[in-house]
């Protein structure tokens, strides 16, 4: 369940191109630096991402980098996806033959996996945008 420097730097990616909104473009370069993201494997990274749909890129003046959508709709599995293919699998205790607590091991590992998964799966990137700003309300009123 360990995520990769490359998903972890596309998540930072997206996370900062979603704040900017959907109409807002920004530069490779100045991405890498609020990222602290290393500017070519950024580039690398925000290819992956447009060939999948979750950012659009614009070429010449005014030009750079933006979400295709909004932050809301896009998981943060569906951004680990694109960058790994799939989710990290946990290590399969079945290949190590049958032993004391064996069985309690897949359980235990299948239950993290999904725990986890389910996580990702239902964390968007406007949740993770709020939790940084505190915006924990849904609405309020009175």
């Amino acid at each position: 369940m360990q995520l990769s420097k490359k998903s972890e730097y596309a998540v930072r990616a997206i996370s900062i191109l979603a704040s900017h909104g959907t109409e807002n473009s920004m530069q490779a370069q100045e991405l890498a630096t609020v990222g602290d993201i290393p500017q070519k494997f950024l580039e690398q990274i925000l290819l992956i991402l447009k060939r999948g749909g979750l950012v659009v890129s614009k070429r010449g003046v005014g030009g750079g980098y933006r979400i295709a959508k909004e932050a809301r709709f896009i998981t943060v599995a569906e951004v680990i996806l694109n960058i790994e293919g799939e989710m990290s699998p946990l290590p399969d205790a079945n290949h190590h033959g049958e032993f004391p607590g064996s069985s309690g091991i897949v359980h235990c590992f299948t239950t993290a996996m999904e725990a986890y998964q389910a996580t990702l799966e239902k964390t968007t990137i406007e949740d993770i945008l709020n939790h940084e700003s505190g915006d924990n309300m849904v609405g309020f009123g009175i």
